[in-house]
């Protein structure tokens, strides 16, 4: 093959398994080789997934890798950098997919300032996160608009690079030197958030910037068809955590998937599948009434279950990105894997908080001829 001739691994369909790919490109990259410094390219939009560790990833044109296989460079102009710092405590529900819906929807986003430019995020609360919800953030550069997303390497990206790969901790320390922003260095911009102030958010369809706070969508409840939990920016470890820790909550009350909804779980790649399958994960999924599905882009890009059949239809997802016709001709929110697994379980789109009980709407009654 072309992959064995060039001296690399071959990512592709899973022998034997139906309908399932081994990894979703820039999931795989972060997973194995990603590494503080690196520069890295990718013909895919949200290539930044790799910045959570350190790198410098971006997407390209396929021409532009094609001609990097003859020249080993890419040709770039290196853009402005703006920076997003978040300080403050955030509530136990609030994510990383959160903090993206509230930076989404910044005037500096929205109108369309942060175009072509490197996003930076930092900050107490970004250092705080895991790499699988810093790539989350670096990931939805993409919804940005930006260049690129990237946040400084540290004691967590040793971490990773240790617990994830087995790197001898004296070389993933030695990665980490140097990793980050010069304290003088200059932005266009800086945006700062306070974490506390922020709730469960959704964005409303046909935009990831129409965001809002959960709790005040107000009026009836939105009903749900499907919830789709998964693609690239949602279908990492501690994605899976979450959606684990709402449905085994909801089953501890006896509850299951709301009769009304289609919910469909699909990871990253087969190492996610695997730390599911360790986890329980699977057993709880399947007991809960969810799909799970093997790796790839799936509903994120109009290519599996989870997608809407109808423009009557409503589905909510963790992906990154909800244009119109992003995932059928349905309307698609957007939220968190917190919210995603708890509007699974009600029927409607609403917030998950720790020990609040859940509140499933009546199931639709049947139609009488």
């Amino acid at each position: 093959t072309f992959a064995e001739k060039q001296g690399g691994k071959l990512y592709g369909e899973q022998m034997g398994q139906k309908l399932g790919s081994q990894a979703i490109c820039h999931s795989k990259i972060l997973e194995e080789y990603a590494e503080p410094g690196m520069l890295i390219i990718g013909t895919d939009s949200h290539t930044p997934h790799a910045g959570a560790i350190g790198a410098v990833a971006f997407g390209v044109g396929t021409t532009a890798i094609f001609n990097s296989w003859i020249t080993k460079d890419v040709r770039v102009k290196v853009p402005q950098s703006f920076k997003v710092v978040i300080s403050g405590e955030p509530a136990p529900n609030v994510t990383a997919k959160d903090y993206m819906l509230e930076i989404l929807r910044h005037p500096y986003i929205r109108d369309g300032e942060a175009i072509g430019q490197i996003i930076e995020y930092a900050g107490p609360a970004v250092e705080a996160l895991s790499v699988d919800e810093r790539a989350t953030m670096t990931n939805m550069a993409a919804e940005v608009g930006a260049f690129t997303g990237i946040i400084a390497a540290d004691h967590k990206s040793v971490e990773f690079m240790v617990n994830e790969r087995g790197m001898p901790r004296p070389r993933a320390e030695a990665l980490i030197e140097g990793m980050q922003s010069d304290p003088d260095a200059e932005y266009v911009k800086i945006i700062e958030i306070d974490a506390a102030t922020i709730r469960p958010m959704a964005a409303l369809p046909n935009d990831p910037g129409n965001g809002v706070f959960i709790d005040e969508l107000g009026g009836e409840p939105i009903r749900i068809d499907i919830a789709y939990a998964g693609s690239c920016t949602a279908g990492k470890k501690e994605d899976m955590d979450m959606y684990a820790r709402v449905f085994a909550e909801a089953d501890a009350y006896g509850l299951r998937v709301h009769p009304d909804v289609q919910v469909f779980i699909q990871c990253g790649s087969t190492e996610v599948r695997e730390y599911c399958r360790e986890k329980g994960y699977l057993d709880l999924f399947q007991r809960m009434g969810a799909e799970f599905i093997e790796p790839g882009c799936g509903a994120c890009i109009a290519a599996g279950p989870g997608v809407t059949r109808a423009p009557d239809e409503v589905s909510i997802s963790s992906q990154n990105r909800n244009f119109p016709g992003r995932s059928g001709p349905g309307n698609l929110y957007l939220g968190s894997p917190y919210s995603v697994a708890a509007s699974a379980v009600c029927g409607y789109v609403t917030s998950w908080s720790p020990g609040q009980p859940f509140e499933p709407t009546q199931a639709r009654k049947l139609s009488t001829v």
